[in-house]
């Protein structure tokens, strides 16, 4: 069906109904709850509905005296009668009572609801998703929003510091898919990435989370992956909510501490309680450390310096022992929601998010630059270890801190009428920003050293000194002093306006939707880069001449890693260096030529106005749910970045640098359809074909230049950049127990233009670069890419066993996906390239027992391997993420009626985040790329109140 045609039909079928009236009302559980997802039909018609904050809304209902049956997972279904008049509103209240009989085997009743809420919500959604609900959230030690999303079918995450940042969807790059609150974009306070931060926003936050894994036309398109939605918590009818948690703990590497404190408080004000406001704050600080080894690899086909005789094999140019003593981080969030109900389930409302993550890191580093220096080269090379004679040894110290924060406010309605009409607005702004104030490395450096490596143990990668000191502090002179301000702003204004009416098409009768939206962003990136390359000042003699490492230093002998498993021997103290810089103002000389290159490249702003359009349907026969419709989106872009030229020398700008301006203008249109035929009462087979996009990053699309006097490569913005487009086809079938549980299988394919990733291409003449960049590398557009795999879950209380093992239950998932990427100039012939970011391997196994005041549980969370980043000059710099699986714990004990003692570790295993730089399998039988980074577990124990 064409797109015109299908839009026609959507017309034609909003043709007025007669003798038909609508039902609203609140569906709540014995204790006044309100109950999400229930489904509520219409007996003798396709007619039906779910509730959503516990109330429920069906049109196009005839008129007369009709009955309703109202079903929800743990309860057993309750039919009311009701009379319906042509063009008016009935009210039908309901209040579920009797619970199934296998519920009542479990005695921890609050985890349960939480649990029938969100599947409930899961099985009536009109797309493929899954939901976690708030009480879910904290079944396991989930203290960020990726953490929680990690546990979820489909999902992984990235890791930084042992923590959860971003988030993949079914296989998908983070950058693939897109996050929302209540509907709403979000700013990201990423320096160039699109993706948001999702461990700047503490899970207790939420009152529920929303994965759409397929879309409908009155979403935003930007989401290939899939959506996160995070929905705010609003205060519930019949009961006031209060639930708080005060936690203490430690981290067993360096013993830092572990901090979280939150609450949330809301009501219902008046008689008739249509006033309700929710207001909520959380404290999480971790006091971390880190100790990791990195590496980089030279392949054979690549000029590593190696000896004539030597070049069948590759060799290291990078190996790095690093530690970060201090990881200070800290999250702290407010939200608040009032809102106000009018008639007919009508209701006003105003939401407002603050967040804040901050990250303060001092990092010591031990350089095995075996390529450093222009004398180094190798003396020999065997498949597991080598030497080299003629480098460098670098140690240096940087001391960081990175503040984000993003800030949030909404308003909008929900407006019904009695004739079944009803219409939805919001006006949104969001304001994220990275503040980087002062960021501070400094180097010194030890030239003319013999370096040899030995990594015929993979897990213990090892490196060595020959010739040269490995932590004498008089031996290393000042290399480098960089210090940097970065800030990045981004700022959305979103508005949207929906309307809906009741409609008959053919055998089919339900709702006809459309609506406009606009989203309005301004970014802004700011660099300013100071570089140092000499200086002045007093040796640990008294004499001055150039300044050693052993003026800074307090420690008389070097520090292990890793256990004692590693040397690393001694470093400068953080104090010192900022007491030194401070005292001897004028004794650095600054580099003025790559102070301006640096923070040239880092400058740029983008203004991007997205317009959006759509027409849907929500369509009922019988069985039978369908969801057609199409999505216009309308893109204009305006970039600012900083172009810069070199002499020919390669010494200095050959022209002042200046500002570039680029332009795009392109509209999208986005076809879909989301089918839904009920087998049963328990049972769904879902099914969807949907398209969508993704815009290009930030940066990326801007016409910077970024070039640096003595390095082979020039690195340029394309502002001819076209977004990632996405052909999607998707199908599920889901089993829900009454028990309260679910069993799902699923598979899907995405068929992918223009992907976007870096390409390397000889310098032309006309650009002025200077005399050393021989090679540009620019982003640009790939004709085609799939990816495809299949997803499978079960999750299941365990009533039906004996006793108390009847107190067990089990959640599993697995998610299997391959992609296959046509990128020109990879010069691997039978070799096929897996898009970036996408995990082949990905699941979670979880054990939990609940029975009386007891809840315990075990979970593991594996992701398999992905290609991290695409190497622009050759395949064989590639870097891959290795496959990790986590083993985390917690328990409660209830002392009281919603009071609870708690206890949660995390990373039991010690499991470390490992990493490979090319084709590890190319190593004449050697070992993989050095690259681990290690945290230790860490744990807390508190009291959490739910009332």
């Amino acid at each position: 069906m064409s797109i015109r045609s299908m839009a026609i039909g959507l017309l034609l079928a909003a043709a007025p109904l007669g003798a038909q009236g609508v039902v609203v009302g609140s569906v709540t559980d014995p204790n006044g709850r309100p109950l999400s997802g229930m489904l509520v039909s219409v007996d003798g018609t396709a007619i039906r509905a779910a509730t959503q904050n516990g109330t429920y809304r069906a049109v196009n209902v005839p008129a007369g005296a009709r009955t309703l049956t109202f079903r929800y997972i743990g309860f057993q279904a309750v039919s009311k009668s009701v009379t319906v008049s042509t063009g008016a509103t009935a009210t039908l209240d309901v209040k579920m009572t009797a619970a199934m009989t296998t519920l009542s085997a479990i005695e921890v009743k609050g985890q349960v609801a939480g649990q029938a809420s969100a599947l409930n919500q899961q099985r009536t959604a009109a797309t493929i998703s899954s939901v976690i609900d708030n009480e879910l959230v904290g079944r396991l030690p989930d203290p960020n929003m990726a953490e929680a999303l990690a546990r979820v079918p489909g999902v992984a995450v990235l890791r930084d510091q042992g923590e959860g940042r971003f988030v993949q969807i079914r296989g998908t790059n983070a950058d693939l898919n897109s996050m929302s609150l209540n509907g709403l974009r979000i700013s990201s306070p990423e320096q160039n990435s699109r993706q948001l931060p999702m461990d700047i926003v503490p899970s207790d936050q939420a009152a529920q989370i929303q994965i759409s894994k397929t879309l409908t036309p009155d979403m935003d398109a930007d989401a290939i992956g899939g959506n996160v939605n995070i929905v705010t918590r609003t205060a519930r009818a019949n009961q006031p909510l209060l639930n708080a948690t005060f936690a203490g703990g430690a981290n067993q590497l360096g013993g830092g501490a572990l901090v979280n404190v939150g609450a949330n408080a809301g009501k219902r004000f008046g008689a008739s309680q249509k006033l309700g406001a929710m207001i909520g704050g959380t404290y999480y600080k971790n006091e971390r450390a880190s100790q990791n080894i990195e590496g980089d690899w030279c392949s054979q086909t690549r000029n590593c310096g190696v000896a004539p005789s030597l070049t069948s094999l590759d060799a290291p140019n990078l190996f790095e022992l690093r530690d970060y003593p201090q990881v200070n981080r800290l999250r702290a969030g407010l939200n608040g929601t009032l809102d106000y109900l009018l008639a007919n389930n009508s209701k006003l409302f105003l939401r407002g998010t603050f967040n804040r993550f901050s990250d303060d890191e001092v990092r010591a580093r031990a350089r095995f630059r075996f390529r450093g220096g222009g004398g180094s080269r190798w003396t020999q090379v065997t498949p597991d270890s080598g030497i080299t004679t003629g480098s460098q040894f670098d140690r240096d110290i940087r001391l960081r801190e990175v503040i984000q924060d993003i800030i949030t406010a909404q308003i909008g309605g929900e407006h019904f009428a009695g004739n079944g009409k009803a219409l939805d607005w919001a006006i949104g702004t969001s304001r994220a920003t990275e503040s980087r104030p002062d960021v501070l490395t400094m180097s010194f450096r030890q030239s003319g050293m013999t370096l040899g490596y030995n990594f015929a143990d993979p897990d213990r990668p090892r490196a060595n000194v020959s010739v040269g000191s490995f932590d004498d502090p008089s031996r290393f002179g000042f290399n480098s002093l960089v210090r940097e301000v970065r800030d990045t702003k981004d700022n959305d204004i979103s508005a949207k306006l929906n309307a809906s009416m009741p409609v008959a098409f053919g055998a089919f009768s339900g709702t006809l939707k459309g609506g406009v939206a606009a989203r309005l962003k301004e970014r802004e990136n700011t660099l300013a880069n100071t570089t140092f390359t000499s200086a002045l000042g007093t040796n640990a003699s008294g004499a001055t001449g150039a300044t050693l490492m052993s003026a800074l230093t307090s420690e008389t002998t070097g520090r292990t890693i890793f256990g004692g498993d590693y040397q690393f021997g001694r470093t400068f103290d953080p104090t010192r260096m900022a007491d030194f810089i401070k005292a001897n103002p004028n004794a650095f000389t600054l580099n003025t030529l790559t102070s301006q290159t640096t923070s040239a490249g880092g400058t740029f702003a983008v203004g991007e106005d997205v317009y959006a359009a759509y027409l849907m349907a929500t369509l009922d026969a019988g069985a039978l749910r369908l969801v057609p419709g199409v999505r216009v989106e309308a893109t204009r872009v305006e970039n600012t970045a900083k172009i810069i030229s070199l002499n020919a020398a390669g010494t200095a700008l050959s022209r002042p640098i200046s500002d570039t301006t680029g332009t795009s203008n392109y509209v999208n249109v986005f076809p879909s359809i989301n089918a839904t035929y009920r087998v049963d009462e328990y049972t769904n087979v879902k099914a969807a074909i949907t398209t969508a996009l993704v815009r290009p990053q930030f940066q990326d699309m801007t016409p910077y230049v970024n070039v640096q006097a003595g390095q082979q490569t020039a690195t340029i913005g394309n502002p001819a950049l076209e977004a990632t487009t996405a052909l999607a086809y998707d199908l599920m079938i889901e089993r829900y127990f009454r028990s309260v549980g679910f069993v799902s299988a699923g598979a899907f394919y995405k068929d992918l233009k223009n992907f976007i990733f870096p390409t390397a291409r000889a310098r032309r003449t006309d650009e002025a670069l200077g005399p050393d960049a021989t090679q540009v590398i620019q982003p640009v557009n790939g004709p085609t890419a799939k990816l495809y795999g299949f997803e499978v879950a079960w999750q299941q209380n365990l009533t039906f066993l004996p006793g108390m093992l009847a107190g067990l239950g089990l959640n599993a998932n697995y998610t299997y996906t391959k992609s296959v990427a046509e990128i020109p100039g990879r010069g691997r012939t039978g070799v096929d390239t897996p898009l970036p970011g996408q995990t082949g391997n990905a699941g979670n196994l979880g054990v939990f027992f609940d029975r009386g005041p007891v809840s315990l549980r075990v979970g593991a969370n594996y992701s398999g391997e992905f290609l991290s980043t695409i190497n622009a000059l050759t395949p064989e710099g590639d870097t891959r993420t290795r496959e990790r699986l986590q083993w985390d714990a917690s328990g409660s004990f209830q002392i009281r009626s919603g009071m609870k003692l708690f206890a949660e570790a995390i990373n039991l295993s010690n499991t470390p985040l490992r990493a490979t730089v090319g084709d590890r399998l190319n190593r004449g039988g050697g070992g993989d790329d050095p690259s681990y980074e290690f945290y230790k577990p860490w744990g807390m124990v508190g009291l959490r109140i739910e009332r």
